[in-house]
């Protein structure tokens, strides 16, 4: 799990300059990268996005939580991946619309 985490923390640091200038508000996101699933699901639900990964000798199955509620579960080798997908999702349908609203306004 320790190498998925990573993996999603790096991403998320090199993205976040990106994503503020793209998406206001974004720095207020809470994505949480747990590495229990034990204590895991309940950190992820108290997050905007979150993912309780697998530890070690466990199958590669992860809940994803977004807004506090249980909304799917990954499984495989591409869990981090497929995470990250969500996460960029989650930021469009959150973040984006505001800057949609924004450029469309008339003038």
């Amino acid at each position: 799990f320790q190498e998925m985490a990573k993996s999603i923390d790096d991403y998320l640091r090199a993205q976040m300059p990106v994503w503020r200038e793209r998406y206001p508000g974004v720095e207020k996101m809470k994505v949480a990268v747990m590495g229990c699933i034990v204590n895991g699901p309940g950190e992820s639900k108290h997050a905007d996005i979150g993912i309780s990964l697998p530890g070690n000798g466990e199958a590669p199955s992860a809940p994803v939580f977004i807004d506090g509620e249980k909304a799917l579960t990954l499984r495989g080798p591409a869990i981090a991946q497929e995470f990250q997908v969500l996460v960029e999702n989650y930021i469009e349908k959150r973040y984006g619309a505001a800057t949609t609203q924004h450029s469309t306004a008339p003038a």
